[in-house]
């Protein structure tokens, strides 16, 4: 007989509390999940994003319809923290740069504080087996 580790229901538990954590942080500064990922993917742009690939990759991201990813970008815009440039090309307001730092901020240094006082060599041990376990599963879903 088999016997399989429950390494899979243990990263679900860390998975989830890393989001439940996040999903705090993120209410404290007036955020959804959804707005976050667009504010990020904006910031860490090295230019303008177009619409259509911002919106895409909130529903892959998300797994929300098109529909859902657009009321996201309108309600960053509403709020003055993106904008469109003639081309439908969208870019952060200064407002916006500064919700997206401010943000920034408070997501690294609670990431600092989950990680506090855990080795460098077993956290990049365990990002290696993560990436060899999600490969894994893509291929054996693939099969299926």
């Amino acid at each position: 007989m088999i016997i399989t580790p429950l390494v899979g229901v243990d990263i679900g538990a860390a998975a989830k509390a890393i989001h439940s954590l996040l999903g705090v942080v993120l209410d404290t500064k007036g955020v959804t999940l959804a707005e976050w990922v667009a504010l990020r993917t904006l910031g860490t742009a090295p230019d303008r994003v177009s619409q259509p690939s911002l919106r895409d990759g909130l529903v892959l991201a998300l797994d929300i319809d098109p529909i859902e990813a657009t009321a996201v970008l309108c309600s960053l815009e509403e709020r003055g923290l993106l904008a469109y440039d003639r081309f439908e090309q969208i870019g952060l307001t200064a407002d916006g740069r500064a919700q997206y730092d401010d943000l920034y901020a408070s997501v690294v240094g609670v990431t600092a504080q989950v990680y506090a006082g855990i080795d460098t060599a077993e956290l990049a041990t365990t990002r290696r087996v993560l990436a060899t376990v999600a490969a894994r599963a893509t291929e054996l879903r693939a099969e299926f």
